[in-house]
């Protein structure tokens, strides 16, 4: 396909009405994966391509019958019949799927096999300008049925570049409720859409008899912008933001004689969206949370906390061709406490549960390169009596929130942006009357 000519053909259409954008269909007795993707409301896409490319059209892709990430394996059927003709050493762009180099082309069993490698966006476009916005909404009826959660899907960290784990599995029911043991914890999560377009999260984590906890809250529908700038094959600007989004966490938590022990607990689950910039280019946004327990709470003692945090956000950054960017404001926070926040010892005790929600890892073309735009509140209780060491007591409870962004721009063909970046960081404190915590604490 020669994109030059179809961009010239396409761009007028395109700018006098959204509304006529169109996913590659298949045959017409096939439905398309893209269908079930979100339009954006807005979008831009102007490119020309690098010497030695090619693309492969959705219809054909929707011949692909298996795709093994790990090793960049494709199983087409046999009638993706321009799949034959790819040339090893070609940077070819898979149509709502996915960029790779081609090793090798073979027939084996019936099936067409494409052995492939890692290829750069700057590989393939040797100039673009591809933007988009569009609508996260998570009642939609046309995408809402086709959401995905991933059971087993790892946890993205700052990889170099990232790809999703092939040993994931697709839940049948996105919104049914996972239950799982972690570290020695029971584990169990929800989520569900509810009114107002809103999406509703239910975490509960128990170990025996000394530990209980439970993180309940919602986010809200908003609106998912990203930029891509490339010219003369560098990529000059890579921006994304989560605007617009709401939400709410309230977590109550009680332990007796925990110990010390610090528990990450990362839940293997991923709720998945996928936008479809200009019918070609999918935007893959997965949804996690996690918690992190930070206990001291020895035998004979104590702690408790019941607090809620609701607030309005934007978080993401912009890449401007030689730095990176943060950017992130919370706007209506409200940090309050909701119950009693306790801790009881004779010497020192406390315990923390960060709630990471939401936690965003967004791939472009099936490649990781933001592992996280991460909210994470902190609500903890601590109590020293000051009766071992002779310091004046201190009855703490504390709320902090903070954002971060992880981003890696290989895919980008920007080697030097593979870092996390502050968002933004805040705490709320309530002391009780006669302590003497000090600004440190």
């Amino acid at each position: 396909m020669n994109y030059q000519s179809i961009i010239k053909r396409s761009l007028l259409i395109l700018t006098l009405s959204v509304a006529s954008f169109g996913c590659g269909s298949g045959d017409s007795d096939e439905k398309s994966p893209a269908d079930a993707m979100i339009v954006p409301k807005e979008q831009r896409f102007e490119a020309t391509m690098q010497e030695n490319t090619n693309s492969v059209p959705a219809s054909e892709v929707n011949h692909l019958e298996a795709y093994d990430e790990a090793s960049g394996t494709y199983t087409f059927s046999r009638k993706a019949k321009s799949v034959k003709d790819l040339q090893p050493g070609t940077v070819v762009l898979f149509e709502t799927h996915s960029l790779r180099k081609i090793k090798s082309v073979s027939e084996q069993n019936g099936k067409i096999v494409v052995e492939t490698d890692f290829a750069k966006l700057t590989e393939y476009f040797k100039d673009a300008e591809i933007n988009y916005s569009a609508n996260v909404n998570w009642n939609d009826p046309a995408t809402a049925s086709h959401t995905k959660m991933s059971i087993g899907a790892p946890y993205a960290v700052m990889g170099h570049p990232l790809i999703t784990s092939t040993t994931q599995v697709v839940h049948d029911n996105p919104y049914s409720e996972l239950k799982t043991s972690i570290n020695g914890w029971k584990v169990t999560l929800k989520f569900t859409p509810i009114e107002g377009d809103r999406l509703k999260i239910k975490i509960t984590a128990k170990k025996g008899n000394v530990c209980s906890i439970v993180a309940e809250g919602f986010i809200s529908d908003f609106q998912s912008t990203g930029n891509i700038s490339i010219a003369n094959g560098e990529t000059q600007n890579f921006s994304y933001q989560n605007r617009g989004l709401r939400g709410e966490m309230e977590v109550k938590f009680s332990a007796v004689g925990l110990g010390s022990e610090i528990a990450i607990l990362q839940i293997p689950a991923k709720l998945e969206r996928t936008i479809l910039v200009y019918g070609i280019i999918p935007v893959t946004l997965r949804l996690k949370a996690n918690l992190k327990i930070l206990p001291e709470v020895a035998v004979g003692s104590s702690s408790q906390v019941s607090m809620k945090f609701t607030y309005d956000s934007n978080m993401g950054f912009a890449f401007d061709g030689s730095k990176m960017n943060p950017i992130g404001n919370m706007s209506s926070e409200n940090p309050e406490q909701t119950g009693d926040n306790n801790t009881a010892t004779t010497g020192i005790a406390g315990m923390g549960v960060a709630v990471e929600f939401p936690r965003f890892e967004i791939g472009v073309l099936n490649t990781v390169v933001v592992p996280y735009i991460v909210l994470e509140t902190t609500h903890s209780s601590y109590l020293s009596t000051g009766l071992l060491g002779g310091a004046p007591p201190c009855h703490l409870a504390r709320l902090k929130y903070k954002g971060n962004a992880g981003v890696t721009m290989s895919f980008f063909g920007v080697g030097s942006i593979h870092n996390d970046y502050k968002l933004f960081e805040k705490t709320k404190k309530w002391t009780s009357e006669g302590s003497h915590c000090g600004d440190g604490d």
